[in-house]
């Protein structure tokens, strides 16, 4: 009978062991996942404000001098707002393609995959959290 108990411990050691190297592979994919999405982010940001600040300089060209400096100064704000939602909304795009198409969803953690979930998805998750 003790043989058994030692058999059943060795056995419960080893699954555990195996859950914590399981669980330290899904910690490192998530967190490189999430350093390299946080790169390209703020490179797609910087993209659009520059994409967008091009273009405001391009719109106060046309208009007439007198008006320039306001509307040159209202659109530099709107440029850079707008560039860094734009680089959130692309960032967010393109990890949902990366999760779906890489087949990472077993790969990263959960918290990481709600991020890139839609608004659709994560009500859905919630319902079954709730009737659970």
């Amino acid at each position: 009978m003790n043989g058994e108990m030692e058999e059943l411990d060795e056995k419960e050691r080893e699954k555990r062991k195996q859950d914590k190297i399981d669980y330290r592979k899904k910690q490192s994919t998530s967190n490189l996942f999430l350093f390299i999405g946080t790169v390209c982010e703020i490179l797609l940001s910087f993209l659009f404000v520059l994409i967008y600040f091009i273009l405001s300089v391009l719109i106060t060209t046309i208009i007439p001098e007198s008006a320039q400096s306001i509307v040159y100064n209202i659109l530099l704000i709107v440029s850079f707002v707008g560039g860094i939602a734009s680089g959130f909304f692309v960032y967010r795009g393109l990890g949902r393609i990366i999760i779906d198409k890489g087949n990472l969803r077993p790969k990263l953690r959960e918290d990481i995959l709600n991020q890139f979930k839609t608004l659709k998805e994560f009500k859905a998750d919630q319902e079954k959290k709730k009737q659970q």
